[in-house]
């Protein structure tokens, strides 16, 4: 196929030799010499093999294809052309045509209002009147301005929270029954504690044959009828007691009856602190703010776990022998 089109375009620039020829003796031939002519036939392939392959449409010259982008583009009329014309090949080579952005500090005012331009001028005013800025006049850091929006949300919440749990306090009253004391329920494992507290007699009247002095009575603490050193013989088990007396400090000011019965001896002495602090919240709701970070006022939910079946105890397996 190669050697039958090299044929066919032989045949066509020979034809084309024969019409130049035939029209006069001085007319010159394209081609004057063989390589000249091979050259051509290779150019010729080369333009019939990008070409379009309609019949209808015909490959664009360069001057077709220079018109066409001329005539699209709308070319401004340069001061320096006299003419005035708007062909692009009347500007000179190496010209740019246009202006240039203005490179003072002052291009950013053109989109500034009066009164904006105003407050800049004082602040400008102001800077070069001092040299050091003062505290209060000076930016704040950049981490202000890009804090996280998660911190920004978690902010909001605990101030929502801080809120709210004034709301709460605020709506929180005393709870004194008519003999002036107040009551509370506390719990600790299987220990269930109900205690009752009563302000104290602040004095108690003397013998009057010896003295009519009043002498100063601290408040009792009775545990199922018995005195706390004589139930809770441990001296742990009665600061569990006493805790709460201590953070408000509040010290031998009521009497205590404690009803309290189920579990050992450490959950009820727990128990019973719970229902303290509990009745101290009754009976003034400003020792709350004492009591809640200590953790007097929440409820210890531990308990012993269930057996398991097939086991010995909840988790605790029995001896097992492979042989």
């Amino acid at each position: 196929p190669i050697l039958l089109m090299f044929r066919q375009n032989a045949k066509r620039i020979a034809r084309s030799l024969l019409a130049s020829t035939s029209k006069g003796s001085n007319a010159v031939p394209p081609f004057s010499n063989p390589p000249t002519m091979i050259q051509a036939m290779h150019t010729t392939h080369r333009a019939r093999r990008f070409a379009s392959k309609s019949s209808k449409k015909r490959p664009h010259s360069e001057s077709e294809i220079l018109a066409m982008i001329r005539s699209q583009i709308a070319i401004p009329v340069p001061s320096d052309i006299p003419d005035g014309t708007n062909n692009i090949d009347d500007i000179p080579e190496g010209v740019l045509y246009g202006e240039f952005n203005d490179p003072t500090a002052e291009r950013h005012l053109e989109t500034q209002t009066k009164e904006e331009k105003e407050i800049i001028e004082e602040l400008r005013a102001l800077v070069l009147e001092r040299e050091e800025p003062r505290a209060e006049d000076r930016l704040p850091p950049l981490e202000h301005f890009y804090q996280d929006a998660k911190s920004l949300e978690k902010e909001k919440r605990q101030e929502r929270e801080k809120i709210k749990q004034m709301e709460q306090t605020m709506n929180r009253v005393k709870k004194i029954d008519r003999f002036g004391g107040s009551v509370g329920t506390g719990k600790r494992k299987t220990a269930v504690a109900q205690v009752r507290i009563v302000p104290a007699k602040g004095s108690k009247a003397g013998d009057e044959e010896e003295t009519e002095e009043e002498e100063e009575v601290f408040g009792e603490i009775v545990i199922n009828g018995k005195p706390l050193d004589e139930y809770f013989q441990d001296v742990s088990l009665r600061q569990h007691v006493l805790a709460p007396f201590a953070a408000t400090n509040t010290l031998g000011l009521f009497d205590v009856r404690v009803l309290v019965h189920g579990g050992g001896l450490s959950g009820q002495s727990q128990a019973a602190r719970l229902g303290v602090a509990r009745s101290l919240q009754n009976y003034d709701p400003a020792f709350r703010a004492q009591l809640k970070p200590l953790g007097f006022l929440t409820r210890d939910s531990r308990i012993v776990e269930r057996k398991k079946p097939g086991l010995k105890k909840a988790r605790k397996a029995f001896q097992w022998v492979k042989r």
